[in-house]
Order: structure tokens, then sequence, then C-alpha cells
């Protein structure tokens, strides 16, 4: 049996806390703050300034908060907002702070989109709970990818309880705008799914998800209808590190007794084939590759691609009309199913033709030695 989707786990933290409600001996005092906004934005860096967020929000009471820390672990950035007053009193105010990460953390910007986890706490001894997240490019970006239209599914991982584990994903991109479902089933068992629009910048996205079923509205849960209208929308943010791999958060809030609360659902995804099979073979067939003669950034070569299996590195011979042979780095740390990372396509005599760091089963990109764009297209014969 597969494990609960998505929609399953946001719909049992929902009945936990409608049930929890239920059966408190006496009125709960209401929460500090209704308002989960909080807005985090990347400020002008122009002249060398060094890189600085402004956060934006409301905080549950008067005694607004100051910056307690900032750390990053690669593009992970982690900030934690206190307010150090002991007493104060329900009454939600906004606040405003920017933050130099110059100053604090002594790092240039990194070259991935910065993953920002913003953390807040209440008093001097209350602990740090996660109120916002955000995808935040890089002042320039690389090459953007170009996320492959059609079913992607989370990787499997070591815990058998991924709750995202039958959870599929359809992704559409038009131009500059990424249309994202997200298939699940409720607790009931009954099919539940979101929607959303978004626009792709550089390599991550932010969707606002509406949540949707197949049941009228008012029909009784306890038949195993759909809970849609009791889990509420969500946020989907999206990191595309390749052409057919993603991280997302599927975010949704909670209220909590003095502040909404962000609840988060990391998941690994990639477009898969359509197959069983984990030696190479998905990447059978015909190819065109577009830019890799030398001058001729618009040049194009038909060449045949003849998968011989996976194993530290997978190898597909072009047609055997000139031996070019295509190289593709698998991390035997990751799923036999994940696609690769990084392939090299190289001619007859060994040397490097192109590099393609964007892998797809349908589409790679990457670049020649002379950093110069090219392409690797699957032609589809009719």
């Amino acid at each position: 049996m597969r494990p609960k989707s998505v929609a399953a786990l946001i719909g049992a933290l929902v009945l936990a806390t409608l049930g929890a409600a239920a059966a408190a001996a006496e009125p709960r005092l209401e929460p500090y703050s209704r308002s989960p906004e909080m807005r985090i934005e990347a400020l002008s860096t122009k002249g060398g300034a060094s890189p600085r967020l402004r956060l934006q929000g409301m905080w549950p009471t008067p005694c607004r908060p100051s910056v307690d820390a900032v750390a990053l672990d690669g593009s992970e950035l982690r900030i934690t907002l206190r307010s150090l007053r002991p007493l104060c009193a329900r009454a939600p105010l906004p606040f405003d702070l920017e933050v130099d990460l110059g100053k604090r953390l002594g790092k240039s910007w990194p070259a991935a989109p910065l993953r920002v986890s913003v953390l807040a706490a209440n008093s001097a001894t209350a602990p740090p709970q996660l109120r916002g997240f955000a995808l935040i490019e890089p002042a320039s970006a690389p090459q953007r990818p170009m996320p492959a239209s059609g079913l992607w599914w989370p990787l499997p991982e070591a815990d058998a309880s991924n709750p995202m584990a039958g959870t599929g994903f359809s992704i559409e991109l038009q131009f500059d705008t990424l249309a994202v479902a997200v298939l699940g089933r409720t607790p009931k068992g009954g099919p539940s799914w979101y929607f959303g629009t978004g626009k792709l910048r550089g390599r991550s996205a932010r969707i606002e998800l509406i949540a949707a079923g197949n049941n009228p509205a008012g029909t009784d849960t306890e038949s195993g209808a759909d809970l849609a209208g009791e889990i509420g929308n969500a946020t989907l943010y999206m990191d595309f590190e390749g052409n057919g791999r993603a991280t997302a958060w599927l975010t949704h809030y909670d209220l909590a007794e003095t502040q909404p609360l962000l609840r988060q659902q990391i998941i690994n995804l990639a477009h898969l084939p359509f197959t069983e099979h984990t030696d190479g073979t998905a990447w059978d067939g015909d190819w065109v590759l577009l830019g890799a003669t030398p001058g001729q950034p618009r040049s194009a070569r038909q060449i045949h691609l003849n998968g011989t299996g996976f194993s530290a590195s997978a190898e597909y011979r072009l047609g055997a009309d000139d031996g070019s042979v295509l190289a593709c780095e698998v991390d035997p740390a990751e799923s036999k199913l994940a696609p690769p990372r990084r392939c090299r396509l190289s001619d007859a005599a060994g040397k490097l033709v192109a590099e393609f760091d964007s892998v797809d089963i349908n589409r790679l990109d990457g670049y020649t030695p002379e950093r110069t764009p090219v392409q690797l297209l699957r032609v589809d014969r009719r």
C-alpha cells in the first residue's frame, strides 16, 4: 500500500486541530495574530553593495522583533526573528526589517536561488517557529532550465513512510508561465487535487494553488467525501535544478496559539520515463544536436543514441558513422530512477563536444568547451 499523499497529510493536520479544539474543556484564547502574510524580497545590489533582504509582515504584539540569527548553509538561508521584551499585549502590528547578508555572513551571493526560511519567536525564551519561506533568485542567473511538460513524480526516498509517495505532479510551461496540478488523495481515499499558475523567474517559481475535489461542498466527510474545502489552499515553491529535476516546497498555514505557523512538505521531483528499466534505454532513439559546430551557433546535426547501460556512468553510442559517445553521470547515492545530473558528449577521438548540465528524457541543455549554448533534442517520428 502506498503511503498517504500530501493532501492526506494536510487533511490529517486539519482534523487533528479540529479534534483538539472540540475536546478542550474551556474556550481557547484567540491567537495573537491571524495574518500569515510575510513578504521576503531582495533589495537592489547595484554598485557592488552586499546583498540585502527585506522582511515585512505582521508581528503578534507591539513588541516588534529584531534579527536574532542568520545562517547560510550552501543555498539554505535561515533567518530568526525574536522579540526580547517579556510582556506584550495581544495587539498585532506590522514590522519591516532589512537584513544585510554581506555584513552578517561575509559571503557572496550563491549562484543558485537562496532558499530563505524565516522563523519567529515572540519572547526571549520562546522556541523559533517557521513563519515564512521564499526562493530568491541571484542577480545574474545562468542559463534558464526548460522544465519538461508532462507528469513528474517524487523520487523514492529511504524513508518508506514518505507522505508524498503516490502523489503526481502535472507540469506545463508556456513561455514563462508555469501551470502545475498536484494530484493526490484525501485521508478517506477520495481524489483531491490542487491547481495553480505562476511565473518562472530564472529557475524558480511561486505558485498559489487552489484546492479542488470531486464532491459537492458540504458533503459529509465521514462518508469519505473530499476535504478540499476544509484543507484550504496552499502555496507551491519550485526550484528547477534542470530540465527534468526540481525541488518543491508545498506549504500552508495553520493557526497556532500565538501566530500562524507555516507547515511545509519538501519533495524531490523528477520527470521520469514510462519504463521499469533503469538501463538507459529511455534515451534510445533519434536526436538533433543544435549549436555544437564551432563558429556556427545555428548548426544542426542528427544523431542516433543507443543506450548501453548504467553503472558508475552510462554510455550512449551515437550512430556507427562517427562513433561519438554520450556518457552520463549517475549518483550511486540516489534512486536508480533518478535522471543523470550531467552528461558529456565526445567524438570518436575522445574530444569533448559538449557538456550538458540540464538533463531530461526529451531534451539536454549545456555548453560547448567555448561556452556556446548547445541543445540535444529528441526527434519524434510519426
